[in-house]
This record gives C-alpha cells, structure tokens and sequence, in this order.
C-alpha cells in the first residue's frame, strides 16, 4: 500500500475527540513528585537573568543549588588543563500559588557554555548559555508552518492533499478554496486561527529574521497561505469562518480526501462571517501590503484592496477583543483618525481605578460597555495592550500618545507585576474574575475579584492550555520592556517562554524537538512536527496544573495549535529585535 492510499483509509476511521470522562481522567493529570527542578530547557542569554524553581519544601528542602559546567573537554584543549566551573548558590522559599517552592538566581553566570543544575539526588536538564539561545529554535517553530501546508505534497509530512476543497454548507456550491495550511493536530482551516501563522511569519519577516531564515523565503511562504485567506473573500467584501470546520462545528471534515471536486468526501465551507473573522483579515491584508509594497507593488495593492473592502463591508463590535482588533486594522491601514477614534473606545474600557472593592490591581479591561466582568481570553489576552503599543509606535506625536503610554504602563505595572508575583514561575494568571461564575474553585484575591491561571472547566466543553495568553504577554512585556527601557520587563517576557520550554511543574517543554521531557502531542494524521507547539499546561476544576504526559492524546492539553507558533515567533522576533 503507497502512502496515499494509506492516507485514505484514515479518511473515516479517524476517531472523534470523545469528551466522555475527559473531565474525571484529566483531574489525574497534575504534576507529580519528580522533577524537582523545574528550569528552562533552551538556555539563558549572558546577560538576562536566570532562575531555576525547586517544587517542595519542608525540612527536607535543599537549602542551596550548584550549576557545573558540562561542556568543557575532559582533557582540556590543546594540552591546557580544563577549567570546568562550578557555582553553588543559596535556594530561598518564594510565595507561590502552586505549593511549597524555592528559587535560585544565577544571573551572574554570563560565561558561554552548556550548563546543569544539580541539588541533592537530582539534575535538571542540560542548558546552554549563549546569545542565540533562543534565537536558534526559530526554524524550528517557522518550519512547523511549512509542515502544516494544506494543498500541496510536503515532503515527509503528507502527500498532495485536499484538492478539492470546498463546497458551501448552505448551497453546497463548489468553491476553489485550495491552500493554506492545517490548523492544528488536524487537518481543518479555521481563518481565525491560521491567518495567525500569517501575522507570525510577517512580523519575523519586518524584524528582521536570523541567521538560517531568509525573509524572500518568510515572505514567500506567508503568500502561501495567504492565496487560501484572499479565496476566503466573497463578493461582499466579507470573509467566510472556516473550511473543512465541519457541518455544525463538528468533527466531520477532518479527513484525508480523494482530491476530486463533487466526490462523496468533499469538505464544506461555512459561509457564516463573524466580526472577529473581519477584523483579522482586514489586519492581516493591511499588513501584507506594507511587507510587499517594495518587493512586488502589484501584490501590495491586491492585499491593500482586499483590506479596504472588507473593513467597508464590516460592522465594528464594541466589545475589547474586537476593539483590539480593528484597532491593529486601522494602524495597518494608516487610516490614523479611525485608529485614534477606536483606541479612545478602547481607553474607555480600562480600569483606571481600583474596582471590585479591592485595592490590588487595576488597569485590567472590561469585557465590553455593557459587561463589567473582567476581559478573559485564552489566546488574545494581552491584545488590547498590545493595540495600544502599536498606536504609539505608529503615531508618537498624536496628541493621545501620552493616555497610550500610560494605560500600558499602568496595565503592566498595577495588574500583571501584582499578578505574577502570585507564583514563582512569575507567569500571568488567565484573568480576573467575579466570584465564583461556575461550579469550580476561583482563588481570592479581595474583594468581590477572584482569579485563576487556567481556563473555568465546568463553564463549556471547549476549555484548554494557556500557551497563547503567556506567549502573547511575552511579546507585550518585550514591547513594553523597549518603549519603557525596562530590564525587568524583559526578563519578565522571558519567564513567560521559560514556563513554555519546560520551567514549569512538569519539567516538560511544549515544543516538539527542544528541550526534554515532551510530551506526546495530540497529532492524528501526521504524528511528531518539530516545532510545533502544544496547547499546554491547563487546570483541572481545582486550578491546578495538568498536562497529560502518559500519552493519553488529550488535545486539550497537548496538541498542536497555529496561534501558539504564532506567539512563540512574534515574541522572540520582538526579542531579538
């Protein structure tokens, strides 16, 4: 059997995501006694700070920590004796929400070198100190877009797939809606989360890409999937949600098909065109125009015109996502007195002041004019910030530049400095809430506002880890660390990558192919993509960590996801910048 017919055969067979005793069997999933150590597997640049966290404490808590240099040559080199380093620092118990924790500082090692920290009857991981650490897992997570290419062969990945894509839910009209790349550890195309991958590749690409990514070739294959979001288009200006998302959201087009248009397996389009779906498009062609407006002017004013219409065709929400959103849509389209007027909309949703009869944080968002709670998302949270640095970054002399600055400072400085000092991981908590909105535990924090670092359980099916919202704070923080000229912003960024690429309860890295310790992702049809990166660590209804390690292929925690690829590249790209 060649791999295309063995490919077929998977078309139906392919099991649904069961979600009975999901609930029960992920409660199973929290971090066990070993590793102790929990450390970032990439590495530390020279000079930023490094940290390594030891879980536990107790009498038993080792009272200090040593980093030995593994990477010297046991016989020296060229005759020299070898000089290999130790450093023995003291551990302090640090407050945490995830239980007894000590932390160690070692952020006076700058000497390049590939290092191990060891405490009594364990080590951690292997690391380096260099100033590409990071830098160097960037083909990787780039190459994971290429990997996902829908469309097309991809060399050993999947043969030339999905030819025959798509034809209308509601018509069942046939469309040419060929290209673009798989979403996740499936084989479906949600617009809302592959023109993230988009953004990603964009972003490098105007950053300036290192050393082994070319930006001809960023830019080219950003044209890639960017063909399939332009099919997207209809006549009305407006873009359709998905193809192949299934006939009502379920899981009946994630298939492997025959390739022949107006055959029993063709995948359906659904021409539903939510707003958020408008405002991401519109960002994504104004965007497209800037990086092609030297290289290829033509291609520029398709993307530029394609943005036009559709931001002429929307109807704007009111709610902070979509504020957030059409906010980057206006900056990318230089329409500067629409982008003003919607960051004014967006000032107006700040907690300037402390609310919820508390006095711990402010500078949080509102959901929308009408609904006070708390803004929560588990992939765009830090966007509203985010809108606001890219207004200033655009516009420095507008006269809101300063109310601009300040709501990202405040933001930073009175929410998530507060906020993560709540654990030693120093990562962002998902949100605030108000009390208890669903049958779960909530920790207090005063007052009438609670918070939890994981997405509510017992709210909706859909629930999953928080790799997008922590990657999404690293590139504000990064933003926020260059406006401002902090430091401790910087490495605060950092810590949120940290969490990601194993300094986290389960010394596990997320991203396929770095670091040790992955687990095994929820991957059907294609199996291990280096590079790609899971969904993550979530919380059971008691808000702690889980992460399925037992190779349970639990999607909620460990598959594949474009907006985690996208957030993990524009951070870095941010970063490195």
């Amino acid at each position: 059997m060649n791999r295309r017919a063995f490919l077929l055969t998977l078309a139906w067979t392919a099991p649904l995501r069961s979600r009975l005793g999901a609930q029960e069997r992920i409660e199973s999933l929290t971090a066990g006694p070993t590793p102790r150590i929990a450390l970032n597997h990439v590495g530390f640049l020279p000079k930023a700070r490094k940290v390594v966290i030891v879980r536990g404490g107790g009498e038993s808590a080792p009272a200090e920590f040593t980093v030995r240099d593994i990477g010297s040559s046991r016989f020296g080199w060229y005759g020299m004796p070898p000089k290999p380093m130790q450093l023995t620092r003291p551990l302090r118990k640090t407050a945490c929400d995830f239980g007894e924790c000590l932390t160690g500082d070692f952020t006076e090692l700058e000497r390049e070198g590939m290092y191990q920290v060891t405490i009594p009857g364990e080590r951690s991981v292997p690391f380096f100190i260099r100033p590409d650490a990071w830098r160097r897992t960037l083909p990787k997570a780039v190459g994971y877009i290429h990997a996902q290419r829908c469309g097309t062969d991809v060399p050993d990945v999947h043969p030339v797939c999905h030819l025959d894509d798509a034809r209308r839910r509601d018509s069942g009209e046939h469309l040419d809606v060929t290209g673009g790349w798989h979403d996740a550890g499936d084989l479906r195309k949600w617009m809302s989360a592959t023109m993230t991958s988009g953004f990603a590749l964009l972003e490098l690409a105007a950053a300036g890409p290192p050393a082994g990514l070319e930006r001809d070739n960023l830019l080219d294959e950003f044209r890639w999937g960017n063909r399939y979001f332009l099919k997207m288009q209809d006549a009305d200006g407006l873009v359709f949600n998905d193809a192949a998302g299934g006939v009502n959201g379920d899981n009946s087009d994630n298939h492997w098909t025959d390739n022949k248009v107006g055959t029993e397996d063709d995948r359906y389009i659904n021409p539903s065109k939510p707003g958020r779906i408008q405002a991401m498009f519109t960002t994504l062609q104004a965007m497209a125009a800037q990086a092609f407006r030297e290289s290829d002017a033509a291609y520029a004013d398709v993307c530029l015109a394609a943005a036009r219409r559709c931001w002429d065709a929307s109807k704007r929400g009111a709610g902070t996502g979509d504020l957030a959103w059409w906010t980057r849509a206006a900056i990318a389209g230089g329409w500067s007195a629409e982008a003003a007027q919607l960051g004014r909309q967006l000032l107006a949703l700040q907690n300037t002041g402390f609310t919820g009869s508390q006095k711990l944080v402010r500078g949080f968002w509102r959901t929308s004019p009408s609904d006070p709670s708390p803004y929560v998302d588990a992939v765009y949270s830090a966007y509203p910030v985010l809108a606001l640095l890219h207004l200033l970054s655009a516009f420095p002399d507008h006269e809101d530049a300063g109310r601009w600055r300040d709501a990202v400072r405040l933001y930073v400085d009175e929410y998530v400095l507060p906020m993560t000092a709540r654990n030693a991981y120093r990562i962002v908590p998902l949100g605030l809430f108000i009390g208890s909105p669903t049958p779960e535990h909530y920790r207090p924090l005063e007052g009438e506002l609670t918070y939890r670092y994981f997405l509510p359980v017992r709210k909706q099916s859909w629930w999953l880890g928080t790799t997008s919202h922590l990657e999404g704070h690293a590139v504000l923080l990064a933003g926020a660390a260059h406006l401002f000229k902090e430091t401790g912003y910087r490495d605060l960024a950092y810590r949120q990558l940290e969490w990601v690429i194993g300094a986290n309860p389960f010394g596990a890295s997320l991203m396929t192919g770095e670091g040790m310790r992955n687990p095994y992702p929820h991957s059907r049809y294609v199996g291990l993509i280096p590079g790609g990166i899971m969904n993550g660590i979530a919380g059971n209804t008691r808000d702690e960590p889980v992460l399925d390690m037992e190779y349970g292929y639990d999607w909620r925690t460990t598959e594949y996801w474009s907006p985690h690829n996208a957030h993990y590249i524009w951070a870095l790209a941010v970063l490195e910048a």
